[in-house]
């Protein structure tokens, strides 16, 4: 049997270690440091879940207008939202080769394109400053990080359902069956 949205759970389980390595890379502050450790948890994991009964696009779109790390929605913020949002940009480059630019790069783009106001972009750009990293890049400067995604190796079904799986399991709430409501099989 094939899982429905092999590669895009494969390409989204990439992006998690990806950002993982991020926050351990970027954030000093032990307490900011724990809770973006813990968000690195489940970032991305309702879509993960989301692929297995939905296209990729009505999955991504759904994620996207639910999760207040993307900005693309009216949700409410909290700082810790946006440094979610910073790690998820500076990220990026370092799996998905459709994404080359880091998070400041990437900020200014879309400040630029009048996709993100300047307001907000100017908070991500603080948050880029008390991370260091509010300056042009790429990935191919940060060897470790190279090296590091490149021991991720191949990835299988069997990885990704297994995190999937450890999310639900571990689900507060019930709040997988709440994001589930509405879905059409």
């Amino acid at each position: 049997m094939r899982v429905r949205n092999r590669e895009w759970m494969i390409y989204t389980y990439r992006h998690r270690r990806a950002f993982e390595y991020c926050v351990k890379k970027l954030i000093k502050e032990p307490g900011l440091r724990a809770r973006m450790l813990e968000r690195a948890r489940v970032h991305d994991m309702d879509k993960q879940v989301m692929y297995l009964f939905m296209d990729q696009q009505a999955a991504q779109t759904r994620h996207v207008m639910t999760q207040p790390h993307h900005l693309e929605n009216d949700l409410p913020r909290t700082h810790d939202d946006l440094v979610e949002t910073v790690i998820d940009y500076e990220c990026a480059p370092y799996t998905k080769p459709d994404k080359p630019l880091n998070a400041y790069d990437f900020t200014l783009k879309l400040m630029d394109m009048g996709v993100l106001d300047h307001a907000t972009g100017g908070k991500l750009i603080d948050i880029m400053g008390e991370l260091g990293i509010a300056r042009s890049g790429t990935v191919a400067e940060d060897d470790e990080g190279l090296a590091y995604c490149r021991g991720i190796g191949e990835v299988g079904e069997e990885e990704v359902l297994k995190e999937i799986i450890r999310y639900v399991a571990e689900a507060k709430d019930n709040s997988v069956v709440e994001m589930l409501d509405g879905i059409e099989n």
